[in-house]
């Protein structure tokens, strides 16, 4: 799905993206670098009828990329672009104060979607065990979603081999709706931003709390049992669920770290469980959309209910105790 982008450190998913180096940049450079230095335009719709002639559609209009004239998205007449300046600049303000470093940056689906990544810090959860913070920036240009900037994590499970699950902070996120109203929000959120640093500290304590909440086999499979139950139906097919109860159960005895000292047989390796089981594994459909599905619903969708739900089943372990 990835089209241009750009990136510091090590080379990502895939080595056609720019490097950038390891200094930060301000979101004007990010963006000449990601490729995303174009902008958008609203545009009439026409419909040609049976006599020739073009009427003009009232109720929509199209966003059409400037640079190729590209129609990425059709829209309702409230709808207002928020360019991709727009979206990046008032990231500087935590880069400018050293809070904040730009990672990477790109658009996919054809210039649809944007997003970037800006790195906040790193905490060690256990001593082999280090999570990186970030901001993740997302916003659309076909009308499918509002702008959001989103507290996101990304673990490296093995400081030998490198591993990544990523997961939201509990759902943590500012959303700007694309309306007349958009630019006045995004100047808004800046406040709202610089937050990040509290709610990294809170996730932070909450992972490590999880690293002493002992999870035996029982506690663990009943665990499961609410997270995904089975159907009250006496007569419904529960395939489905318990297929999604033992994925989890694999990954939370072989999943990526599950072997590092304070893991397993814990409510860290529990819930990082889930968190791999979202991310890779819990949307089936064709191999070429099944990924796409699932960061899609790992953002806001059902996937990110789950681990929300997973969040406040080990709380609740954990306020017993």
């Amino acid at each position: 799905m990835v089209d241009t982008f750009m990136y510091t450190g090590d080379t990502p998913w895939r080595s056609s993206g720019t490097y950038v180096g390891d200094e930060p940049i301000s979101s004007r450079q990010a963006i000449v670098k990601a490729g995303l230095d174009w902008s958008v335009e609203l545009k009439p719709i026409y419909t040609k009828g049976k006599d020739g002639i073009y009427d003009k559609v009232v109720t929509n209009q199209a966003v059409i990329r400037t640079t190729d004239e590209r129609v990425l998205g059709i829209v309702g007449m409230r709808y207002t672009p928020v360019q991709n300046y727009e979206a990046f600049e008032f990231m500087d303000s935590l880069v400018g104060e050293e809070l904040m470093q730009y990672h990477t940056a790109g658009s996919f689906r054809e210039g649809q979607r944007i997003w970037l990544l800006g790195q906040v810090g790193s905490e060690y959860i256990l001593p082999e065990d280090r999570i990186d913070q970030f901001l993740f920036l997302y916003n659309s240009h076909d009308g499918s979603a509002s702008l959001r900037c989103m507290f996101v994590n990304i673990r490296h499970a093995s400081l030998v081999v490198y591993r990544t699950t990523r997961w939201h902070n509990r759902g943590d996120a500012v959303k700007i709706r694309h309306t007349t109203s958009a630019t006045k929000r995004v100047q808004e959120a800046r406040k709202v931003l610089g937050l990040a640093r509290e709610e990294f500290e809170n996730c932070t304590a909450f992972q490590r709390a999880l690293t002493k909440l002992e999870m035996p086999y029982k506690r663990f499979n009943a665990f499961l049992e609410n997270l995904i139950p089975d159907s009250e139906d006496p007569e419904a097919n529960n395939t489905r669920a318990e297929n999604a109860r033992d994925a989890i159960r694999v990954l939370y005895q072989q999943g990526d770290g599950a072997e590092i000292t304070g893991v397993k047989g814990s409510g860290w390796g529990a819930y990082c469980a889930v968190i791999g089981y979202v991310n890779y594994q819990r949307t089936k459909s064709r191999e070429d959309t099944a990924q796409e599905r699932r960061f899609e619903t790992s953002l806001t969708g059902t996937g990110n209910n789950l681990v929300q739900k997973a969040t406040t089943l080990l709380n609740a372990y954990m306020e017993e105790e």
